[in-house]
């Protein structure tokens, strides 16, 4: 069982985590966070040591699977990896 991890964009400069663990529901939520990277550290420091990945998406798109120490730990970088893939995601999704 692998917690999923959403960060959705609440505003100009809120943001909003949530983590399940696997069944589909929700058992954590944060609201009101300043960044995607502070995001990442309160839902790793919720996960805590019991888990070692977490399937992460922003705002209803899987992103893919990162370790929760490095979420924890190098979350600067693994916003910006995000928000990357995200705009490549959306790129692909619309017609040209």
């Amino acid at each position: 069982m692998q917690p999923a991890v959403e960060i959705t964009k609440c505003g100009d400069r809120n943001f909003n985590s949530y983590v399940g663990i696997g069944d589909g529901t929700w058992r954590y939520a944060r609201e009101g966070l300043a960044s995607v990277a502070q995001c990442l550290q309160d839902a790793a420091s919720a996960l805590g040591h019991e888990f070692s990945y977490a399937t992460v998406s922003v705002d209803s798109i899987v992103i893919g699977n990162y370790p929760v120490a490095v979420m924890e730990h190098r979350a600067v970088e693994v916003a910006d990896e995000l928000q990357v893939k995200l705009s490549n995601r959306r790129g692909r999704s619309c017609p040209t």
